[in-house]
């Protein structure tokens, strides 16, 4: 557990006191890209996952080649990536039905920028989709060798949705003042489909990319009004509890009939 204790401490560490010190000196509502001391101060902190992947490896264990690897494994089944795709576009659209169904019709004021998501996507590789290396590269497989891989997937989930805290007190950012129960309920959702996607394909490369590919997507037009946040919340939630409970089914009757 030594990997685990020091991974969490450098990276709560060094992201918790990058992102209170900007919601304390960022007192306005402007975007944080137009200061460089900020942009600074926030990519600090969202990159502390990854710093603390290496150092964690660096002090322990030492298996920096395998980790690579694995950060680098993009040879999986193409279903993955196709599954990626869909589901997170998918969500989106069954999220914007369902809305729709039950309040005023909001379809024909969407106007999705799709010729933006590649390029958004790769910008979002930096900014987000590298926690992946700490989150399911690391914190991951290190408590499922402890405990179970459902309750460590529940786990790091939980973990990785309360470490965005900050960014819901600094003022310009998107998650300021929202509601933090919905997004740490979406984000656990999230990370049960990440931690699923990582158990089949030991990539943490595909992590990265539906990570990125996620955030992009938020950033198109795309999203529901606040009213509809739980929508959203419900089907990520109930995809992440299904794969969770179901999606390795077939291999724990397997192990048990052996």
């Amino acid at each position: 557990m030594k990997k685990t204790r020091l991974f969490l401490l450098i990276t709560f560490s060094i992201t918790w006191l990058c992102w209170w010190t900007l919601s304390i000196i960022k007192l306005d509502n402007s975007p944080i890209f137009n200061n460089i001391l900020h942009v600074v101060i926030f990519c600090l902190g969202g990159i502390a996952p990854t710093i603390a992947a290496y150092v964690a490896i660096r002090f322990t264990d030492k298996q920096t080649k395998a980790f690579n690897k694995s950060v680098l494994q993009f040879r999986t089944h193409i279903g993955f990536y196709i599954f990626s795709i869909f589901v997170v576009l998918g969500i989106k659209y069954i999220a914007i039905w369902l809305y729709d169904i039950y309040n005023t019709p909001i379809w024909a004021e969407l106007s999705p920028q799709f010729m933006a998501l590649i390029p958004l996507t790769l910008i979002m590789i930096p900014l987000g989709g590298l926690e992946e290396l700490g989150w399911r590269g690391i914190l991951l497989p290190e408590l499922s060798k402890k405990i179970n891989f459902k309750t460590s997937a529940l786990i790091v989930s939980a973990v990785w949705a309360m470490w965005h805290l900050p960014l819901f007190y600094i003022n310009g950012m998107s998650h300021y003042q929202s509601d933090f129960l919905a997004f740490v309920l979406q984000t656990i959702g999230l990370g049960l489909v990440l931690a699923w996607l990582f158990r089949k394909t030991n990539s943490i490369f595909i992590c990265v990319l539906f990570h990125a590919f996620h955030n992009a997507t938020s950033s198109i037009g795309l999203n529901l009004p606040d009213n509809g946040n739980y929508i959203t919340v419900s089907i990520w939630l109930l995809l992440g509890l299904g794969l969770l409970v179901f999606g390795n089914r077939n291999k724990e009757l397997a192990k048990k009939a052996q």
